[in-house]
């Protein structure tokens, strides 16, 4: 069975408790995949992560060096590839 490599960053690490781990795929989606990685409240990285059905805006996930547009979740893995999960943060501008 194919496998793809995932890597948390920031919040994602803190939320599943790891920064790397081969995760088992077959004919699974990106949302396929972030309901299989469960956190440790017990929930999944897809609880956290999906709102509505798209990424929410404060994370990002990128596959092979290209950032997931926040509805492609939906996207086939075919195993191989590497999938980062991350906070993103947002610069504020004051003055």
């Amino acid at each position: 069975m194919p496998a793809v490599e995932v890597a948390a960053l920031g919040a994602a690490r803190k939320l599943l408790g790891f920064s790397r781990s081969q995760v088992l795929v077959e004919n699974a989606t990106v949302a396929d995949l972030l309901r299989e990685l469960k956190t440790l409240d017990g929930s999944t990285l897809y609880d956290h992560l999906v709102c509505d059905g798209r990424l929410r805006g404060d994370f990002a996930v990128v596959i092979d060096g290209l950032s997931l547009k926040p509805e492609a979740l939906g996207t086939r893995l075919q195993g191989g590839e590497q999938v980062v999960a991350m906070a993103i943060l947002r610069h504020l501008h004051g003055g």
